[in-house]
C-alpha cells in the first residue's frame, strides 16, 4: 500500500503542482488583462487628449485666422477708403485749379481788353494829335508864305 500512497500522494502533489501551475496562469492572466486594460485606458485618455488638443488648437487657428481675414478685411477698406477720398481730393483739387485757371483767363482777357482800349484810345489822340500838328503845319506855312510873299511883293 506504501507505494499506491505514494501514488495517489505523487498523484495529489502533481494535481496540486498542476492546480497552483492553473492558478499561477490564471493569475497572469488576469494580470495581463488588468495591464492591458489599464493600456487601452491610458491610450484611450491620450488619444482623447490629443483630440481635445487637436480641437483646441484648431479652434484657435479658426479665431486667428477669422481675426487676420477681418483685419485684412479692414486693410481693404481703409485702402480704397484712402484711395477714393485721394480721388476726391485729386478732383477738387483740379476743380479748383481749373477754376483758378478761368478766373486767370478772364483777367487776362479783361486786361487785354482795357489795354487794347488804351491802346486804341491813344492811337485816336495820336492820329487826331497827329491831323491837327499837320492842320497846324499847313496853316502856319499858308501864313509863312503869306508873309513871305508880301514882303517880297514890290
Amino acid at each position: 500500500m506504501s507505494q499506491e500512497y505514494q501514488i495517489v500522494e505523487s498523484d495529489d502533489d502533481a494535481l496540486h503542482q498542476a492546480e497552483a501551475e492553473i492558478r499561477l496562469l490564471k493569475d497572469t492572466i488576469q494580470a495581463l488583462r488588468d495591464e492591458l486594460e489599464r493600456i487601452k485606458f491610458d491610450n484611450e485618455d491620450n488619444v482623447q487628449q490629443a483630440v481635445s488638443t487637436s480641437v483646441n488648437e484648431v479652434t484657435q487657428l479658426k479665431g486667428t485666422i477669422s481675426a487676420l481675414r477681418d483685419e485684412l478685411e479692414k486693410l481693404r477698406f481703409d485702402k480704397d477708403e484712402a484711395v477714393q477720398q485721394a480721388i476726391a481730393d485729386s478732383a477738387n483739387e483740379i476743380t479748383q485749379l481749373k477754376d483758378t485757371i478761368q478766373s486767370l483767363r478772364d483777367e487776362m482777357e479783361k486786361v487785354k481788353f482795357t489795354y487794347q482800349d488804351q491802346i486804341q484810345e491813344m492811337d485816336r489822340e495820336i492820329r487826331d494829335e497827329k491831323s491837327h500838328l499837320h492842320d497846324t503845319i499847313s496853316t502856319l506855312r499858308d501864313e509863312l508864305e503869306e508873309l513871305n510873299g508880301k514882303r517880297f511883293k514890290p
